[in-house]
């Protein structure tokens, strides 16, 4: 009986359970409404009105085209996991269609996938937003009072979350319809992870392509013991955010790598920067104050391993358009249940990715103009000279004609000419450098 207690991989269960909490108790001392948005959420009495949510979130679109500046590249889009702070994925999808880039992979994570999958299919982030924005708490949150009650009648036997999940895809299947993986117009991928093998799939058109949409999101946000695992092939999976909060391997391996990528962080500092815990021994209960750490030291070291591998192979522009404290600690249930803050995480995401885009846009190479329009002149000059040397006539100098006046042209002598010829060195000194094929977006 002691050697399972003691053994040195429970350690972080420990730690999340000693961390959880600290953090609800925290927030329920700063939060009264935290407990009221739940006890809403389990039991509305019949006296209570719904709360009104505004459901066009978005101004009307200023359309201003920077896909030129993408070119021919793929694009793709990257979020991480974060419960309701991820509404700002609908933001960002908002911006890319005023800019007129549409993604040709997009890879999202637990919260995200709520979004991500339906804007995948092809509905206008308008559309997307007034359809979560319009939900009731009863459309995605149904009490597991069985399993609760098997708690104390069966010591909990079968039990393995609060949340059915059921209402989360029926609620999707009226969005989709039954619309599978292999038929969204957009590859969309999720992580999820399976209970009996303990092994994290991606979860999308390549690897599952006959698995209903609606029941991929029911499985990527089956958080452990808040949504009840979902059963697929005979087999259980819960939300493979708990493994992989930042997904690249979709948009790097399973379909074909994108060149550029937005990056939307919602769960932990920008850069996957971890909390600072300086000064913890100074301070009373020294290892409450380090139980985040332990618990997500694995997460977000994954995390920051894949945002330097998507760094090294693709042109990122990363946003933190929700500040992480938002989604920690209990306040990552606080999102999911209750939505009043979703319209302003969406014009978050919207404002900070067309920010990005612009800053990115603006650090391309320009496109050079056709030879034909760049006729002047100064060129037509240049190739009528009054004393051409032999030499210059038969192989004229781009560089020389070009940044000639053409008075100063028609006045050269062949053997100055011929001197100037002789210098590549002085004249690759003045020469424009070519601009590089690729340029790192940067960090918004």
């Amino acid at each position: 009986m002691l050697s399972p207690v003691i053994d040195v991989f429970r350690l972080r269960q420990y730690f999340n359970v000693i961390t959880g909490a600290r953090d609800l108790a925290g927030l329920m001392r700063k939060d009264a409404a935290f407990l009221h948005a739940i006890r809403r959420a389990l039991v509305t009495l019949p006296f209570e009105n719904t709360l009104p949510v505004e459901t066009q979130p978005f101004p009307d679109a200023q359309h201003e085209r920077l896909d030129r500046a993408l070119g021919t590249r793929r694009f793709g889009l990257v979020a991480t996991g974060g419960s309701g702070a991820l509404a700002s994925v609908v933001g960002a999808w908002r911006a890319l269609e005023e800019t007129g880039i549409t993604p040709d992979v997009v890879s999202v994570c637990s919260g995200s996938t709520l979004f991500g999958f339906p804007l995948a299919a092809g509905l206008p982030a308008d559309e997307v937003a007034e359809f979560t924005l319009s939900l009731r708490t009863a459309d995605y949150v149904d009490v597991n009072w069985p399993g609760l009650a098997s708690v104390v009648l069966d010591v909990g036997r079968g039990f393995a979350g609060m949340v059915v999940g059921e209402r989360i895809e029926e609620t999707y299947r009226r969005l989709l319809g039954d619309m599978t993986l292999g038929e969204l117009p957009i590859p969309c991928y999720a992580p999820i992870w399976n209970i009996e093998d303990n092994r994290l799939e991606y979860v999308g058109p390549r690897t599952h392509p006959d698995l209903p949409v609606a029941r991929a999101i029911r499985a990527a946000i089956a958080i452990p013991l808040f949504i009840d695992p979902v059963e697929i092939d005979g087999l259980h999976w819960c939300d493979g955010g708990i493994v992989d909060i930042f997904p690249v391997r979709p948009v790097l391996e399973i379909e074909s790598r994108c060149d550029v990528v937005l990056a939307i962080n919602g769960f932990y500092p920008p850069n996957f920067e971890g909390e600072d815990a300086r000064g913890w021994r100074e301070q009373r209960a020294s290892v409450l104050r380090i139980a985040s750490q332990v618990r997500t030291s694995q997460q977000i070291e994954l995390a920051r391993t894949n945002l330097e591998r998507l760094r090294a192979e693709t042109d990122v522009a990363m946003i933190d358009p929700v500040p992480y404290t938002e989604v920690m600690g209990a306040g990552f249930y606080k999102h999911f249940i209750d939505r009043s803050a979703w319209p302003d995480f969406m014009r978050a995401g919207r404002a900070e990715t067309l920010h990005a885009l612009h800053g990115w846009s603006a650090l391309q190479p320009a496109k050079r103009p056709s030879r034909k329009a760049t006729t002047n002149p100064s060129r037509k000059a240049a190739t009528k000279p009054s004393k051409p040397s032999p030499k210059s006539a038969t192989k004229p100098s781009r560089k020389s004609t070009t940044r000639t006046s053409p008075k100063s042209t028609t006045r050269t002598s062949p053997k100055s000419a011929a001197r100037r010829s002789q210098r590549p060195a002085a004249e690759g000194r003045n020469a424009r450098p070519k601009a590089a094929t690729r340029r790192r977006a940067p960090q918004a």
